[in-house]
């Protein structure tokens, strides 16, 4: 009863503004949007001093951007927008998502026209989901395909005498292979010579379908690439060339409005103060969502400014996951569960142990995960738990096994001049040292190997729904486009946060509604301990990893974009 009086007063705050804002005459035709970066799904949260005191601001998101595109949807005074693609470091299965955005708001019956400066191929990919495509005049368009490398490091370290040994479940698990290799292993070449194909073939339609030309038009204009602004409208692959201040014009004449009285084109910030604002409505259960982002690794979730594999950038750390999918258990208002996932994969330990709590939610509530750009080995290995998997089509998935990389430094030591006395008990005492392993360390390291890698086909076996026969071809490390997942059953659909969100609420019996409220949980600071479950966790050799100082085994993706 409080809860609806407080929303009826809202609402009627609301309707207050809304006329106010009609009597002060403030319209907005067409609305700006910058779009650049690596648009995640959700934006970090800032601390309100540096928003207040730094002016620093969350960069766009994905999320955000539907929620914009959902408002000016619903304000008939919003005629369309402009949208300014900047360089976009996203990957593939973020344009695809970004793409069905645009194309969701044009279907409302609002005009989307793309602003373009020097696009490369991912830029235009993008803006191709636009009504109208339009560059500067001195613009270039690089729209030259695709192109991807691999750095071998292995002669390198040899020159100062440090080598890496590596033990995966097959060739494959590529992941090591930089440091182990020389050059590049005939799997290695088949998988990303063949997930290029997919993803060209796929970017090519994309451009066909977009701008009415054939497939071979379009692979022929991307062979002829780099174009400038007036070649490229000549070709069909932009619409217009002009300057910023030519836009209203521009618009006017594809609009039908009279070009005695030009159409203003407001920034976001401006925008937002005229639009019609929605009413709210009251939603007694809500889909919770628990984000995945970064490398699976121990501890809580953070951010390390290192440019290294493994170690720096955005962490996703277990502790926090688990936290998170804990709450979101307890929390008597989570109807289900969305595990958005954008991880190439980590610690196998830390993944299992947030498989583990995805399965034991999916108890009581449903989980659905939704794959970004990457959702591979240990990513894929926490989706796993989910009663559905989606994923774009473009989305790279799959790389189910697991590897050790190890380092050896002792010709580094020795050619230092230091001499190591080496004193131990125990046959395998030195496992962890990095002075040449043993035979019988290396029989124990695969040894490990193999019990993980069984451990990680059970858990696909069991979540999937899948024989082991079945399985075996998909595993052993090979990477997958999220259409030749969803071929291989390894997904269940292809589509990103609002099929997911669909999906969810299908699954915990309410309504289906897109524009439902997303509650976002990422865990607290307090320890929320399991509640009972009925199936006693299994003791394997993968919790023995816990303890401090023992290796890491990986179940990561091979770095490649």
């Amino acid at each position: 009863m409080l809860t609806a009086l407080f929303l009826w007063l809202i609402n009627l705050t609301r309707r207050g503004r809304n006329l106010w804002r009609r009597l002060l005459r403030r319209r907005v035709a067409y609305v700006r949007i910058p779009i650049s970066g690596a648009l995640p799904e959700f934006a970090p949260a800032l601390p309100w001093w540096a928003q207040r005191f730094f002016g620093a601001q969350a960069p766009l998101s994905l999320s955000e951007l539907r929620r914009r595109f959902e408002w000016m949807a619903s304000d008939p005074q919003v005629r369309g927008v402009v949208l300014d693609i900047g360089t976009l470091t996203c990957g593939w299965a973020t344009i695809q998502s970004l793409d069905q955005d645009i194309r969701r708001f044009r279907e409302r019956g609002k005009l989307v026209v793309a602003r373009v400066t020097n696009p490369d191929t991912k830029a235009y990919v993008a803006a191709c989901a636009a009504d109208r495509i339009v560059a500067p005049p001195a613009s270039l368009l690089t729209v030259t395909g695709l192109y991807t490398e691999v750095r071998f490091l292995k002669d390198a370290l040899a020159k100062v005498d440090v080598r890496a040994e590596v033990t995966a479940v097959s060739p494959y698990k590529t992941a090591g292979d930089p440091l182990a290799r020389s050059e590049m292993s005939p799997e290695n070449r088949e998988q990303i010579e063949r997930l290029l194909d997919q993803r060209y073939a796929t970017i090519v339609e994309m451009i066909a379908d977009a701008r009415r030309k054939s497939v071979e038009d379009v692979r022929t204009l991307i062979d002829a690439a780099p174009w400038s602004a007036r070649g490229a409208q000549e070709a069909g692959l932009i619409d217009a060339v002009l300057y910023e201040d030519e836009l209203p014009a521009f618009l006017a004449t594809h609009t039908g409005a009279s070009p005695a009285k030009l159409p203003e084109i407001a920034e976001w910030s401006q925008a937002h103060r005229a639009l019609r604002l929605p009413m709210l409505r009251h939603h007694r259960r809500l889909i919770g969502v628990v984000p995945i982002e970064g490398t699976i690794a121990p501890g809580p979730s953070r951010q390390i400014p290192l440019p290294i594999p493994l170690i720096g950038g955005e962490i996703a750390g277990s502790e926090s996951i688990v936290q998170a999918l804990r709450e979101a258990e307890r929390n008597p208002r989570i109807a289900a569960v969305i595990l958005y996932i954008n991880s190439p994969g980590g610690s196998a330990f830390d993944s299992d142990l947030i498989w583990r709590e995805v399965r034991r939610l999916d108890r009581r509530k449903p989980v659905v995960a939704v794959m970004g750009d990457v959702a591979a080995s240990g990513g894929y290995y926490v989706a796993s738990g989910a009663r559905a998997i989606f994923a774009q089509p473009g989305t790279v998935t799959g790389s189910i096994g697991v590897l050790i990389v190890r380092l050896v430094f002792d010709g580094l030591v020795r050619r230092a001049g230091v001499n190591t006395v080496a004193i131990g008990r125990g046959a395998n005492s030195a496992f962890f040292a990095s002075d040449a392993p043993t035979e019988q360390e290396r029989l124990a390291t695969r040894a490990l190997i193999d019990e993980s890698y069984a451990m990680f086909r059970q858990r696909v076996v069991e979540g999937r729904s899948m024989p082991e026969e079945t399985l075996e071809p998909l595993a052993g490390g090979r990477v997958w486009t999220g259409s030749e997942a969803r071929e291989r059953r390894l997904i269940d659909n292809v589509g990103g946060m609002p099929e997911a969100l669909l999906k969810a609420q299908e699954l915990a019996g309410l309504p289906r509604d897109r524009t439902a409220p997303l509650a976002l949980i990422q865990g607290g600071r307090r320890h929320i301990a399991p509640q009972p479950f009925p199936e006693e966790p299994s003791k394997t050799l993968l919790e023995a990893l816990a303890l401090v100082r023992q290796p890491q085994v990986w179940a990561v993706l091979p770095f490649f974009e």
